[in-house]
């Protein structure tokens, strides 16, 4: 009897000192105090959890073992882990579920992979969609995502349409703020990425600073470290300035970053000849394959090669002597219009303007002139820089159906080729759709759309009920947006989508300085386009929408 209690109080201890056992160096026993718990051996070990059992394998199987190093049930499995709120994960060949100390079943159902229970709650994932359970495996909310993780605080991260929101423990949207990338919230704040880089948001999912940095930590004791994208490490405080610095880059590594960024050209032209010598359609290939196929002598060629796997472009693997395209190369192949986008901005790099950058701001005015695609005298060369124009703005407004509703607007005026997304979309209900054609787009460009083309003179002939000028008035000084949307005024509701500048941020700065280049036309502010909309009589915004974190919609109405 004292025999049993003395065991009993032994195991006892043990239970209760669980983080005082080690797994062995290798992985193969468990040990307290440097000695071994127990005399059996597995081929590999876990941690030990409550209720006081550790995950273990062997040839006959995975299943979990007590302190003593005894099996608690006669089940095997595939795979076992630890136990967490009385459940443990396993994998057996009906799939993944989660099983009770005895080894049993907490629920019927098999999942592609479960996680660990946190909260009361677990993730799963089944046919290839994520979503939460509670302790009995039901459902806490229908909605699934690409990705889920655990709840802390009742908050967990869901991922979606490649960007990332907070839901609570009934799966409502903590916020609805959705960005690149997203944490659990520690001490009321969740670091966050958008196309900017990353920083700290509030439990309403508003950034707590304008700043973005490479990287970020999360906030300890009101200070949280950072990298910036100069490549200092500095521990900032709650409005995002550096307040320390751990580590600062020398003046070596600053002007290597510095003449990388300056020299950044290079990559456009080389990606616009590897598009011109068509290697998306040739590779892969050996060096005297291309060569003859190239009618480029092989010195000459090693040397482009060479550079192309540089930037990433292509890989060369030593083995097979083969030169391939990257994951980058591979990518330009899959999405249509990027070979496109390459030939035009090697061609925007080209224009003349980038060399009298300072004599055109010191003019007075700014006149807005034709791009180098309306003056091009190919027709398929306009078509292609066209094609990429569109291929961008389907790729940035793919969030439009969601968060603008035009449902039942028969007939719809669109202005600029950007605008032309709305013709790939499938809004229910979408009435006829006419383009205005001032620039002469190509017929090509809509044939295989319901698009008419169509004059100013043919302008009044039909009553709108939406127009729509994407990413078009950023294009023009002030007098020709104003003559473009006294066109308009007859249309009782216009969406401007275009790209808003903020004093108050630096988003957006360089795109208004390219537009500036090409066309002399600029982005505005919300207080430009207030200004500019009090001069058409009727016309004010009923709100604004974002699209992105660069892009969104000004709603107008009359």
């Amino acid at each position: 009897m004292q025999n049993m209690q003395h065991e009993k109080t032994f195991d006892q201890l043990i239970k209760d000192n669980l983080k005082s056992i080690k797994i062995s160096p290798c992985e193969r026993f468990h040990e307290l105090l440097g000695n071994p718990l127990y005399e059996n051996r597995f081929i590999k070990v876990g941690k030990f959890h409550e209720p006081g059992l550790a995950p273990v394998y062997d040839q006959t199987g995975a299943y979990h073992i007590n302190v003593r190093g005894e099996a608690v049930y006669h089940y095997r499995f595939l795979k076992t882990f630890g136990f967490y709120f009385n459940r443990a994960a396993v994998e057996d060949d009906t799939g993944c579920y989660h099983i009770d100390p005895s080894g049993c079943r907490v629920y019927k159902q098999s999942y592609q992979w479960v996680g660990n229970y946190q909260e009361d709650i677990c993730v799963v994932r089944k046919h290839n969609k994520c979503f939460h359970i509670n302790l009995n495996g039901n459902r806490i909310y229908q909605k699934e995502y690409d990705y889920v993780g655990d709840f802390k605080d009742g908050i967990a991260v869901v991922y979606g349409d490649s960007k990332a929101t907070h839901i609570n423990h009934h799966g409502k949207l903590v916020h609805n703020k959705w960005y690149k990338n997203l944490n659990i919230f520690h001490k009321g704040y969740s670091i966050a990425e958008d196309q900017h880089g990353w920083f700290h948001i509030d439990i309403n999912g508003d950034p707590v600073y304008q700043q973005r940095f490479k990287m970020v930590e999360a906030f300890y004791n009101g200070m949280a470290k950072v990298e910036t994208f100069e490549g200092v490490l500095g521990q900032i405080d709650i409005t995002g300035n550096v307040k320390f610095s751990i580590f600062d880059l020398g003046k070596e590594s600053q002007v290597h970053r510095i003449s990388a960024e300056l020299s950044a050209f290079w990559k456009t032209y080389l990606t616009s000849v590897a598009i011109e010598l068509d290697l998306l359609n040739i590779l892969p290939a050996t060096m005297p394959v291309l060569s003859k196929k190239l009618n480029i002598i092989v010195p000459n060629l090693e040397r482009l090669l060479r550079a192309l796997w540089e930037i990433g472009f292509i890989d060369y693997d030593k083995d097979k002597d083969l030169w391939q395209l990257s994951s980058k190369g591979k990518c330009f192949k899959e999405i249509p219009f990027l070979p496109k986008a390459a030939t035009m901005w090697a061609r925007v790099a080209a224009e003349k303007n980038w060399l009298k950058i300072a004599d055109i701001l010191k003019q007075k005015s700014i006149s807005s002139f034709e791009s180098f695609k309306e003056r091009e005298a190919s027709e398929d060369k306009k078509i292609a820089f066209y094609q990429a124009l569109l291929g961008y703005s389907r790729f940035d407004t793919k969030e439009f159906n969601s968060r603008i509703n035009i449902d039942g607007a028969k007939n719809i005026l669109l202005f600029g080729v950007h605008s032309l997304f709305l013709a790939y979309s499938d809004i229910h209900n979408k009435g006829s759709i006419v383009l205005y054609n001032e620039h002469k787009v190509p017929r090509q460009l809509v044939e295989n759309l319901k698009v008419k083309l169509i004059t100013q003179e043919e302008l009044s002939v039909t009553n709108y009920e939406l127009g729509v000028f994407c990413r078009f008035l950023q294009h023009y000084d002030d007098d020709k947006v104003l003559s473009y949307l006294k066109l308009v005024k007859g249309i009782s509701r216009i969406l401007l989508i275009e790209t808003i500048l903020d004093y108050r941020s630096p988003a957006g700065g360089s795109v208004d300085i390219n537009v500036m280049v090409e066309t002399g036309g600029k982005l505005r502010t919300l207080s430009d386009w207030e200004k500019i909309l009090k001069q058409v009589k009727g016309f004010k915004i009923s709100s604004v929408v974002p699209l992105t974190d660069y892009l969104s919609v000004i709603d107008v109405r009359c």
